[in-house]
């Protein structure tokens, strides 16, 4: 189906809205992904992202917890919104990273 820049700006915006990954949201819709991201970088300075909050990324801070004992494992700390999220700092990175590309 040929897709209007119109309409991909209401599903790009539509996506934002619903609080669902890209991957969720194209499969309800029978998009494919690859598609979707396209519009979505070539269509990005038009769509308005969920939130109010004027920071370009939903990150607040992205550091190491410090540690007092050396020889605990250091932790990742995200807040995310008003979510916080602590990691073990040996969590797979590959997986840290598609995390962070669902959030964003």
């Amino acid at each position: 189906m040929k897709r209007t820049k119109q309409q991909w700006r209401n599903l790009v915006q539509a996506q934002a809205d619903s609080n669902l990954s890209i991957k969720q949201f194209c499969l309800e819709k029978n998009i494919t992904a690859s598609s979707f991201y396209k519009y979505k970088s070539t269509l990005k300075p038009t769509v308005t992202p969920p939130s109010t909050s004027p920071a370009i990324s939903p990150f607040s801070q992205v550091f190491p917890l410090q540690s007092s004992c050396k020889s605990t494992p250091q932790e990742i700390k995200l807040n995310i919104r008003s979510v916080e999220l602590i990691l073990d700092s040996n969590t797979d990175t590959s997986w840290l990273a598609d995390l962070i590309g669902q959030l964003s």
